[in-house]
């Protein structure tokens, strides 16, 4: 073996050392700006920190820094202010300012540096929740009155609020500033929203054994019936009366006849304010389940406490075609409310079915106006057809070249394949522009295929509308021949693709639904198994032929299964079984059947698409037919077809 003196291995290993240099070129930029991600994921300071030497005089360099800030922040050791403070002077227009102040704030509220706190919060980021209630926590230390009834209105609130919201909570409620009543008003509306990990925290404000039994509340919501048959009648305490209502909203929510059934000998031993609640819940789940005594039930219930109950009173009007009681419940609504795009078409058909013609006419003429749904229904009221708007003026170079530059980055992190942060950075520089900018944003990303920030732009340029860019028929030969494959009508599938994924092939939910037909995995395997495709993979699911053959197979399925588009495009979205719930035995309007859609996201979702697809069967030149033709009657459903399983769910 032969050896070697020092300055001869320093020699080879500068030689092997030049030789892997030369062997290896040096990463790109954007190679090292997609290693900074990876390791912004799996929270690696170190490389973070290195990569961001390596791009320090890159555009994108505030990523990188950010990245690396927002990772420390996070750690038990806390951050100098210093070096926060030092991307917010380097980067001052960079649009990861105003979410990298917000997890400073948080981290400051964490180590109690409420001097820096107060001095670095501002108004876009108090709009977080958790900062907004670290803020109260120092302003009720500062005796600020302003700050006990900001606190009384998140309490009351029905929207689920952060842990940091706690302490207001608990010193509010020390000093008697939310009261017992109301801990129990908040209690009934949680449990009015089924919300039980909300209702358990309320009660935890009561103190012990004056609140709910949690075992009385288990068997309230697992077997109300039996609870309402056992209760102790002589026991008059809130807690009793609580969980009886409880208990009659998750009877009501399973069987309202039932529950009617149960509340009417029940009701004359509690007080009058607790007889409307109770009939208010039997007449909710009524008018969702399509009874047809919810009417009768509402009325049961008296005044009724807010919008939303009222425009359930409307739907089960509607369902029954009674259309004085559709006039009254219109009126009594809000104006806020009542001058939704919804109602104003509604009471149009109220007035008209009541023989006036002249008021409806001049309900739906501004109405007629809008390009959507109820705006095409409404058009369509008064004789017109669907056309499509002459485009706007044509764009020209320069207007295009002034804006690419604006837009340089969000281009640049799309086309690297990172689309959270190409479609923040697009959203944020998008804010200011004018309508014909927003134009200009919506051709450059669909010059570079990225179809849901063209169409998010276009969606925002006011009089500058270009239908072709709102409506692009992105990947039609795919479409063409999977709809032609499974007998569907294109335009309903371009409709529907648009509705879910705005045409991004990369497009994920919450819930786990990817790609442009947004296909949960065990609908896809589902149907993998039946086509069938052979060695299918998850991961395969967002490539645009993959996803496109298997969501229409899917979607030719609902259609075979529940016989009409409508109730396909609901089942879609909300499963088959849940929509064949909502399906009654005789023929009935489908405007009146999708009105009724007991699920706001679906009722709104079947709406978009079937205006997506008029819209894209008049793009397409397919024969022509009105909404009103399109939409048509729901014959019901047989007893055979409601029988088969849900393929979302089967194994």
């Amino acid at each position: 073996m032969p050896s070697f003196t020092a300055p001869a291995r320093c020699a080879a290993a500068a030689a092997l050392i030049a030789f892997c240099c030369a062997a290896r070129p040096a990463e790109t930029p954007d190679q090292i700006l997609l290693s900074a991600h990876q390791a912004w994921t799996v929270r690696d300071v170190a490389s973070l920190a290195m990569y961001s030497r390596q791009l320090a005089s890159d555009p994108l360099d505030d990523y990188v820094k950010y990245w690396l800030l927002e990772v420390r922040l996070g750690q038990s050791g806390p951050l100098p202010n210093s070096e926060v403070e030092a991307f917010f002077t380097r980067f001052p227009d960079s649009p990861l300012g105003d979410p990298l102040r917000v997890s400073w704030l948080k981290a400051l509220a964490q180590r109690g540096d409420w001097a820096t706190f107060s001095a670095q919060v501002t108004p876009a980021s108090l709009e977080d929740p958790e900062v907004a209630c670290d803020q109260l926590q120092y302003r009720l230390n500062r005796q600020d009155a302003g700050a006990v009834h900001e606190g009384r209105t998140l309490w009351f609130s029905s929207k689920p609020q952060p842990d940091s919201c706690d302490p207001v909570f608990r010193v509010l409620a020390s000093e008697n500033l939310i009261t017992r009543d109301d801990i129990w008003t908040a209690l009934r509306r949680a449990l009015g929203r089924n919300n039980l990990p909300h209702a358990r925290y309320i009660n935890s404000f009561l103190p012990p054994l004056q609140g709910l039994s949690e075992d009385a509340l288990t068997q309230a919501y697992t077997q109300p019936a039996q609870f309402l048959e056992t209760r102790d009648a002589t026991d008059d305490s809130r807690p009793a009366r609580e969980l009886a209502l409880f208990a009659l909203a998750q009877l009501a929510a399973r069987d309202p006849q039932q529950a009617a059934d149960a509340w009417t000998p029940l009701a004359p031993r509690f007080s009058p304010r607790d007889q409307a609640y109770g009939w208010l819940q039997v007449a909710w789940q009524g008018a969702m389940a399509q009874n047809p005594n919810a009417l009768a039930w509402f009325s049961n219930a008296g005044e009724l406490p807010d919008d939303r109950m009222r425009a359930w009173r409307v739907r089960a009007a509607l369902r029954q075609g009674n259309w004085d009681e559709v006039l009254r419940g219109i009126d009594s609504l809000s104006p806020a409310e009542a001058g939704k795009s919804t109602w104003r078409y509604w009471k149009g058909r109220a007035l008209q079915a009541l023989g006036r013609g002249r008021e409806a006419q001049a309900l739906w003429k501004p109405l007629s106006q809008e390009y959507s749904y109820y705006g095409l229904l409404a058009l369509e009221e008064l004789g017109g057809r669907l056309q499509l708007p002459a485009p706007p003026p044509p764009l020209m170079p320069g207007e295009i070249d002034a804006l690419r530059p604006r837009l340089a980055r969000a281009l640049r992190l799309h086309r690297l394949g990172l689309a959270s942060e190409s479609q923040f950075e697009w959203n944020a520089v998008s804010r200011p522009l004018t309508a014909r900018q927003h134009l200009t944003a919506s051709a450059l990303a669909s010059e570079a295929l990225w179809y849901d920030r063209s169409i998010y732009s276009i969606e925002r340029a006011g009089d500058q509308q270009d239908l072709g860019l709102r409506f692009p028929l992105a990947f039609e030969e795919t479409v063409q021949r999977q709809a032609r494959q499974n007998q569907l009508d294109a335009a309903w599938v371009f409709g529907l693709v648009r509705q879910e994924s705005y045409f991004s092939p990369q497009a994920r939910s919450r819930t786990g639904a990817m790609g442009l037909m947004q296909l949960m995995p065990a609908t896809a395997r589902w149907v993998a198994k039946r086509i069938p495709l052979r060695r299918f993979q998850w991961a395969k699911s967002t490539q645009v032929d993959t996803n496109l053959q298997l969501g229409t197979f899917y979607l030719h399925h609902l259609l075979n299964r529940l016989g009409d588009p409508i109730l396909a495009t609901a089942g879609y979205n909300a499963g088959p079984n849940r929509v064949l719930r909502w399906v009654s035995g005789t023929p009935q309007e489908a405007a009146v059947f999708i009105e009724s859609i007991p699920v706001n996201e679906t009722r709104g979702y079947v709406q978009h698409v079937m205006f997506n697809t008029a819209v894209y069967a008049l793009r397409l030149g397919e024969p022509p037919l009105t909404l009103h033709q399109r939409l048509g009657t729901i014959q019901g459903v047989t007893p055979a077809r409601s029988g088969e399983p849900d393929p979302a769910t089967e194994p």
